[in-house]
């Protein structure tokens, strides 16, 4: 019988890398989810000859309303409606929760002078301007609050390795900002080595992480501006931080691969210091438990 190798726990784990054998029956196609959607219809997915990448994008949350959303523009600030899941981040640091324009997670603080920014994914971004939400954890209090973190600076989309976004941070918030990977710690200056290393993310992927949690990979294929590793993401993690085992900083979340180009390798982004070579004039900022 033909060997079927899942990725993922949920959804994405019934992505199918070769054929049903004969007499299967049911089986998803080759490039098929469970429940026929063609992998090539979802959104910026890539097709090559050698398999897929699937951007990690989750949806913006049905209870986000317009009219919600016009209320945190307008108010910087507002209660999460009862809706809307607990968040487990406190702040604006990296692992938050992005709302809006997407369901997707921030990774790194950036600081130029006394000024703050955080990235994310650039696909889960569309324009320069565009004001971004967060949903997390007032500091100090207990409450979950909507907030406008500020607005889009730059982004680039174009695939494993050139993804990346710089959102800046409204002064007002300063004192919000926290430059430690929420729960995993870091990041402690960049990592420019080749592996292979143990990594750690931190996400809100959907079903898997809704709220945020903490998941290790073992990152084996190191490229000049991407790295792959295998371990377990889905959509909404798009944007994760990922750091290695001393704490530094490797880079981004940004797609689930399913091609034999990157085997053994299944999740994939863009490396740290690609990621500061888009962030310009933007430093990455080290979180303060470094030694």
């Amino acid at each position: 019988m033909a060997r079927i190798r899942t990725l993922g726990l949920l959804s994405l784990a019934m992505v199918l890398l070769v054929p049903a054998p004969a007499g299967a029956g049911a089986a998803p196609a080759v490039g098929t989810l469970a429940g026929g959607t063609d992998l090539a219809s979802l959104q910026g997915v890539t097709v090559t000859s050698g398999g897929y990448a699937i951007p990690l994008r989750g949806a913006r949350p049905d209870w986000y309303t317009r009219t919600l959303q016009r209320a945190v523009e307008s108010d910087g600030t507002v209660a999460a409606p009862a809706q809307a899941p607990l968040p487990s981040t406190v702040g604006i640091r990296p692992g938050a929760w992005m709302i809006a324009p997407a369901g997707c997670t921030m990774n790194f603080v950036f600081q130029q002078g006394g000024s703050y920014a955080i990235g994310t994914a650039g696909h889960c971004v569309e324009r320069v301007g565009e004001p971004v939400t967060l949903l997390t954890l007032a500091p100090g209090t207990e409450n979950p609050v909507l907030v406008n973190v500020g607005s889009v600076i730059s982004f680039r989309d174009n695939g494993i390795g050139d993804d990346f976004g710089l959102v800046s941070i409204r002064p007002e918030l300063n004192e919000w900002v926290d430059p430690t990977i929420a729960v995993v710690g870091g990041p402690c200056g960049a990592y420019a080595g080749s592996g292979p290393e143990t990594v750690w993310h931190y996400g809100h992927g959907l079903g898997i992480g809704t709220g945020g949690t903490p998941r290790a990979g073992v990152a084996l294929t190191w490229r000049e501006d991407a790295y792959g590793w295998d371990g377990a993401a889905i959509f909404g993690d798009s944007g994760s931080p990922v750091r290695v085992t001393d704490l530094k900083a490797a880079g981004n979340l940004t797609h689930l691969v399913v091609d034999t180009r990157w085997l053994p390798s299944f999740i994939a982004g863009t490396r740290i210091g690609r990621i500061q070579q888009m962030a310009g004039g933007w430093s990455l900022a080290s979180s303060s438990l470094c030694l």
